[in-house]
């Protein structure tokens, strides 16, 4: 009955060693970089087990179904079938270990889908790889193919052979359960996050982190979300019209106001924050009191858009002021999101020290990997906080976390730049403290996390007063995204949300600034309020600069809006047509199209 399941587990395991030896040989064919950081190099293998479980899995599964099957049907218990699924997946696997060598040297990052559009110039690829011999690698990949497939059929074989089939009923009944259970590590593991490259990251090293990474794992993964990433799918327009559009509106003089000081920074990204709730009051209760206090004491920028409609999104559009792909996310892909610009990265090359506070798992939307390339000195995170206090699905309550940085920030020396992600205003919008609506619909409870958050938020600014450090900082406070609640007649009202920059380091700078600016502005109007070089931020505009031209352009799902002055245009891609319009909108289009068709193209460059 149960030497079955037996031997669907003693397989699985047979599968992770051989990953685990895949990642040796990475260490070693890399030895000159592995042995500069032997601690990180060694600690890859354990780090790295999470996700060899995962394709471990993947690839037992169909024997646990042949196995599960031959309970009844004996005839699929002949060797041969295994040795030809071995046959096939061995080299296939071994096909991409061998490349990932390769290609990691070249390249820097673990082998994914996008060289396969190589394989369409089998020419330009031979150039590219005929220095090397070619005859004795292909020689030596034959034997080692030969010798780990007859390996791996002896020993497995030999297990099969020892099956027998008794109890078969319950004996099929094991099978299931095991099957179920091998869920787990495909999706690698019970948290809330599925296994993405983020899950395997630990270290402050890119190449422990890469060599952390399963190789055949992160190609399955990255052929899974690619989106034609060789080939741009949004040219409207010819080439050098989009240029000349996208140039003209980022055309500005580049002058703007600046202080005098060098100001610590707090980033404040608040979950959901849409501009909507700023203006409503329900069962005559405001539903953001404390903000709206708040926007009257610092600089408020009251016609701002979210790039995007997720977390992964927005937070590359606050820190990397990078605009929003309609059809996937930078971050989604490592070895792209790598190249962006940060502003962490900046202000820690200028001598700040930085920290990332969110109460959830960082691993959420492959984030911990875009992160981590930050220079971020240190992340708190779930694995910071007592289990008491991780109350909430997603982790810690927004107070929780706030309590945490409050009491940090008493210790931390200047200057510094620490970002805080919220959570709590994420569904199902779960807060610590009664509602303040009678109602339990989604958009009541949605509108009272926001609440929540927004007293969470008052009260770091209102005890931040009273420290010594509050004379000299700027907090600044913007959402990750938008949200469809409460419900507008006007889509592009789901995109808008509130930015504010408040605090003493403002030195005295008050006022609401009305003109059109994306999230995405965030970081060269700050660079340039702090007097620092923002070249690198290339789509980010200066909305402290009086030339700069008002307008944002955000994307959603295979479509984009653009909006200037208070007209808006909205364009859905899979159709071709506009879906939506206000105002003076005809100019709208072109400018959105170049938008989308420059900015995609950015992203496949990387």
């Amino acid at each position: 009955m149960f030497s079955k399941p037996w031997f669907i587990i003693r397989y699985w395991l047979c599968w992770i060693c051989f990953f685990e030896l895949a990642r040796i040989i990475f260490l070693l064919y890399n030895f000159s970089t592995a042995s500069a950081i032997p601690g990180d190099a060694l600690a890859s293998l354990l780090y790295g087990v999470r996700m060899d479980m995962s394709m471990a899995a993947y690839l037992t599964l169909p024997i646990a179904l042949l196995t599960s099957i031959s309970i009844f049907v004996p005839m699929l218990r002949k060797p041969v079938i295994l040795k030809v699924y071995h046959a096939i997946i061995l080299l296939l696997l071994l096909m991409l270990i061998l490349a990932d060598l390769n290609l990691f040297r070249a390249w820097g990052y673990r082998i994914d889908a996008s060289f396969l559009k190589y394989l369409a110039s089998p020419k330009e690829m031979w150039a590219s790889i005929s220095y090397l011999p070619v005859f004795w690698i292909l020689a030596g990949f034959i034997v080692c193919y030969l010798l780990v497939l007859k390996g791996f059929n002896k020993l497995v074989i030999r297990w099969q052979t020892k099956l027998v089939s008794t109890h078969k009923w319950a004996s099929l009944g094991l099978m299931l359960l095991l099957m179920g259970l091998f869920i787990i590590p495909m999706r690698g593991g019970l948290q809330l996050a599925p296994l993405n490259q983020s899950s395997v990251y630990f270290s402050q090293s890119n190449f422990a982190n890469m060599a952390a990474i399963n190789g055949p794992w992160n190609f399955v993964h990255s052929l899974r979300h690619k989106s034609d990433a060789s080939v741009n799918p949004f040219v409207y327009l010819d080439e050098k019209t989009a240029a000349s559009i996208v140039k003209d509106l980022y055309q500005a003089s580049g002058k703007s106001d600046t202080l005098k000081l060098t100001p610590n920074v707090i980033v404040i990204v608040w979950e959901s924050f849409t501009d909507k709730a700023t203006h409503l009051t329900l069962e005559g209760k405001e539903i953001t009191p404390g903000f709206n206090q708040l926007k009257k004491e610092g600089l408020y920028f009251s016609d701002i858009y979210a790039t995007g409609d997720r977390t992964d999104k927005g937070i590359v559009g606050v820190l990397s002021g990078y605009p929003a792909q309609p059809t996937t996310s930078i971050v989604k892909i490592p070895s792209k999101a790598a190249k962006l610009p940060m502003l962490s990265r900046e202000f820690k090359n200028a001598g700040y020290n930085t920290a990332f506070y969110y109460g959830g798992e960082l691993e959420f939307a492959n984030m911990k990997a875009y992160l981590l390339g930050g220079s971020f000195d240190r992340f708190i995170s779930i694995n910071d906080f007592q289990q008491k206090d991780l109350s909430s699905k997603w982790g810690a309550f927004d107070d929780i976390v706030m309590h945490r940085l409050s009491a940090d920030l008493k210790n931390q020396q200047q200057p510094f730049f620490t970002t805080w992600l919220t959570l709590s205003s994420h569904e199902p919008y779960e807060t610590p403290l009664p509602s303040i609506l009678r109602k339990t619909d989604d958009a009541s409870l949605f509108l009272n996390s926001l609440h929540y958050t927004d007293s969470t938020v008052y009260d770091f600014i209102k005890e931040s007063k009273q420290q010594p450090w509050w004379n000299n900082t700027i907090v600044v406070i913007v959402a990750d995204h938008g949200h469809r609640l409460p419900v507008s007649p006007d889509k592009p009202d789901d995109f808008r949300i509130p930015m504010l920059f408040i605090g003493g380091g403002l030195e005295g700078r008050l006022g609401e600034i009305d003109r059109t600016g994306s999230q995405t502005d965030l970081a060269a109007t700050l660079l340039g309020l702090l007097h620092m070089p923002a070249t690198t931020f290339t789509w980010s505009k200066n909305l402290l600069d009086s030339t700069a031209k008002p307008s944002a352009y955000f994307s959603f799902n295979n479509g984009f809006g653009f909006t200037a002055n208070k007209n808006w245009l909205l364009f859905d891609n899979v159709g071709k047509r506009v879906i939506g319009e206000k105002g003076k909108a005809d100019s709208l289009l072109l400018k959105g199209q170049a938008m989308q068709q420059k900015t995609f193209a950015d992203y496949l460059s990387r």
